[in-house]
């Protein structure tokens, strides 16, 4: 059976959607700790000391994309548990609803990956696609730490970093 592939107009109704749920939940991180001026000034920075900003755009974008695909399908996975059907049909109360649970479903288990000494032996359907959005969510961190960070502290000191100047 084929993966669900979700229309860009939907995704970005479903970032909405999961920025709605993040604010409202205290508990919630964001995994975008910086804003769209802080990436332009670090893009910027990266092409001045000789990087590619363009290749760089491209594979965080490719990841962040596959992330939201991965995360759409665990919410279409939690709609037609509760049998709310196609999750593109759904009315924006319910959306947020499912997009609620299928984010606690996530951040759960991103916190079971990281203090888990041995693997879960019991595979579902669920915990396979919590898996992947969890890789392709380390895989996201991973080319910002690689990309992003060491520009952003150059660009940008940290409190620390300001008062020894």
């Amino acid at each position: 059976m084929a993966e669900k592939i979700f229309d860009n107009a939907f995704l970005s109704k479903l970032a909405l959607v999961t920025k709605t749920v993040e604010q409202d939940d205290a508990e919630a991180e964001s995994n975008n700790l910086l804003e769209p001026d802080d990436y332009e000034a670090i893009y910027t920075a990266y092409t001045e000391r000789g990087g590619d900003a363009a290749s760089a755009r491209l594979q965080l974008a490719r990841i962040q994309e596959q992330r939201d695909q991965a995360f759409g399908r665990i919410l279409q996975f939690v709609s037609d548990e509760y049998g709310f059907g196609r999750i593109e049909d759904l009315d924006d109360q319910k959306l947020e609803a499912v997009a609620r649970d299928a984010l606690g479903a996530a951040v759960r288990w991103m916190e079971e990956v990281e203090t888990q000494t041995r693997p879960t032996v019991r595979v579902t359907a669920l915990r396979a696609l919590l898996k992947r959005h969890y890789r392709l969510c380390e895989s996201m961190l991973d080319l910002h730490d690689e990309i992003l960070w060491p520009i952003a502290k150059r660009i940008s000191p940290g409190p620390k970093e300001e008062g020894l100047e």
